[in-house]
């Protein structure tokens, strides 16, 4: 036999070996579709739900997308009591990636990743950020990843009510005529909140973190619409944890125009994710379904859509959505999310536990 034929022999072979790319996604897709349904925990409010949904019923109608939308401190009690019971009613959560960490990790109620990650172009590393396992959040880098990268603007402040001269640093906000004009999403608990003290840890230590719980009449609140409602209409115009994507639906509507964010003076910047991670739910119902629905948000077309949040996805191929806030080329960014940041964010929210005696505002 010639050296050719033995070629071709050897590729036949290889090929018959190595299942077709086309024919797997297609089966993952007609098993999906045979499914008929897909639940999926998403972020707060109609800005998320329009995200991470209208695009994804369009392109597979076969699937119905059923889902909910609300912040971990809210929707995880609710999954966990569900879990205790034996209802496993959820397939993909999107969201804080801390909560996760915090909660649904330590209770067994994710499932690995790796196995739901189907087709290899959607995460292939030339399409991402430090390549595609620069987001993983679980130092096991198995269960939780972030497909946003944002350097989080951690205070806003609406410039109409606040003189840029006499707010130029942190220090600046200790001032006495800063007192009573401060709203801080409530660092007690998961969100925002933590981030913020986060930053202040990394730039300015504790000691500087309990002066601002304790010295400025601070209002801690867990209304992330009225935090940002509060902030446009000047009652409380410098916001520490305010959500960027909560104020533009106000400047949308032309509201808050001079709402901008502060960096002070600021040297170590981390970054985060926001709601933009991601995890597969242990004894997911609808697993294929839910491949479908994971390969979507990470594809281009995805990512598209969920920098319209105004947030900054981890694709390359994707726009910013924020471009002030895009990380630098060659830059390393700590995410202040990620579970090796856990214990600084522990004792931020141990801090204000023990320095905020008043309830939060609703």
């Amino acid at each position: 036999m010639g050296r050719s034929a033995i070629l071709a022999l050897a590729t036949a072979a290889a090929l018959m070996a190595t299942p077709a790319f086309a024919d797997t996604w297609d089966d993952v897709v007609k098993s999906a579709n045979a499914e008929g349904e897909v639940d999926v925990h998403g972020g707060p409010g109609a800005l998320y739900q329009q995200l991470l949904t209208a695009q994804f019923r369009a392109a597979y109608p076969g699937i119905k997308l059923n889902f909910s939308g609300q912040g971990g401190r809210d929707a995880i009690p609710q999954i966990m009591r569900e879990r205790q019971a034996g209802v496993y009613r959820w397939d993909v959560y999107v969201g804080g990636a801390t909560s996760m960490l915090e909660a649904l990790m330590p209770a067994g109620a994710l499932a690995p990743l790796r196995p739901a990650l189907v087709r290899p172009d959607t995460i292939a590393d030339d399409k991402w950020r430090e390549g595609f396992d620069g987001g993983w959040m679980d130092k096991a880098k198995t269960y939780i990843y972030a497909f946003d990268l944002t350097i989080d603007p951690v205070v806003l402040v609406n410039w109409d009510f606040v003189d840029p001269a006499r707010l130029k640093t942190f220090a600046d906000a200790l001032k006495p005529e800063f007192a009573d004009k401060i709203v801080w999403d409530d660092p007690r608990l998961p969100g925002e909140g933590p981030a913020v003290g986060q930053n202040i840890v990394a730039n300015f230590g504790t000691d500087f973190l309990v002066k601002l719980y304790t010295e400025q009449k601070i209002v801690y609140t867990t209304n992330r619409r009225q935090d940002a409602e509060w902030v446009v209409r000047g009652r409380y115009p410098i916001g520490f944890g305010t959500g960027l994507d909560d104020i533009s639906i106000f400047q949308r509507q032309g509201l808050g125009q001079n709402i901008k964010p502060f960096t002070g003076d600021e040297k170590t910047i981390l970054g985060g994710s926001g709601f933009g991670s991601f995890a597969l739910m242990d004894k997911a119902p609808h697993p294929n379904a839910a491949k479908v629905y994971i390969d979507w948000l990470l594809s281009k077309d995805g990512q598209m859509e969920w920098i319209k949040s105004r947030r900054n996805s981890r694709r390359l191929d994707v726009p910013p959505g924020l471009p002030d806030f895009m990380p630098q080329p060659g830059v390393h960014y700590e995410d202040v999310e990620n579970e090796a940041e856990l214990p600084t964010r522990e004792l931020v929210m141990s801090l204000a536990r023990k320095n905020i005696p008043t309830a939060p505002q609703q």
